[in-house]
């Protein structure tokens, strides 16, 4: 996926989508109302935009974006419930 003008939003989502479970999994970060998720490809769709070829790997990119929100949403509820 180098050329990203050239990918849409649906075949992107397709291509991704499974790195938000991955993470939501790797953090037992699990509810109902899909906040998770929807934060997960919130920043999913960020990174796409943020993106800068030459800075690296347009998938570490991404994984380390998810996961990076992901955590940090996990804290902020941790926190509101202690």
């Amino acid at each position: 996926m180098n050329d990203k003008e050239n990918v849409t939003f649906e075949e992107f989502f397709k291509q991704n989508a499974k790195r938000i479970h991955y993470h939501m999994h790797k953090l037992g970060s699990y509810n109902p109302h899909r906040e998770f998720y929807v934060e997960g490809l919130y920043e999913l769709w960020m990174a796409y935009k943020k993106y800068e070829p030459n800075k690296g790997p347009l998938a570490t990119y991404f994984n380390y974006t998810i996961h990076k929100r992901l955590i940090d949403l996990k804290n902020k509820q941790e926190k509101v419930t202690t």
